[in-house]
């Protein structure tokens, strides 16, 4: 995903739309694989800033699927993220390591006359992928001794078993 600025490269103040949508299958990260069911969607606006610095803010969307947390079964996940970077021509900075301006800002280096938000984007989805996904806020999980899923309905295991090392306190209660 790139954007030509050459139109706006010599005017301060001019801005251009983009809009992406680019088929990714997955992203690996930390051992675990995010995996995208549509083409991520991402649009915005890149805003001439003066003094070789550009403002690049948009949205990005895209829909994946992943196991709930307690009952394992796939499930739908929904982002929709909102960005803003900054990128500057003649930075001595990648874009793992951005330049930072006297006000803390991070800019990231523009390559010829396109900005890349690849990596970016990446970044974005996985800093803001939710730690827990469930298929409903009431997911009751799976069994703990045979695994059925809960939610289809009950199992035959006993229920309330204590920790073995917990034991002596099942006598305090029962007095």
């Amino acid at each position: 995903m790139q954007i030509n600025i050459s139109e706006i490269k010599n005017k301060v103040g001019a801005s251009l739309e983009f809009e992406f949508e680019e088929k990714i299958d997955k992203i690996e990260y930390k051992k675990e694989t995010l995996r995208f069911t549509e083409p991520i969607k991402v649009m915005g606006r890149a805003t001439n800033l003066g003094k070789k610095i550009y403002l690049v803010e948009g949205n990005i969307r895209a829909s994946l699927e992943d196991n709930c947390y307690r009952c394992l079964e796939i499930t739908p996940v929904l982002l929709d993220l909102n960005f803003s970077f900054r990128f500057g021509e003649n930075i001595k900075s990648s874009l793992e390591e951005p330049y930072l301006d006297e006000n803390g800002n991070e800019i990231f280096p523009i390559i010829g006359e396109n900005i890349d938000l690849d990596l970016l984007i990446e970044n974005e989805i996985i800093l803001n992928y939710p730690t827990k996904i469930l298929c409903s806020p009431d997911c009751k999980g799976i069994c703990e001794k045979c695994g059925k899923n809960l939610n289809e309905g009950d199992c035959s295991c006993k229920r309330g078993a204590i920790d073995p090392r917990l034991s002596a306190l099942e006598k305090f209660y029962n007095r």
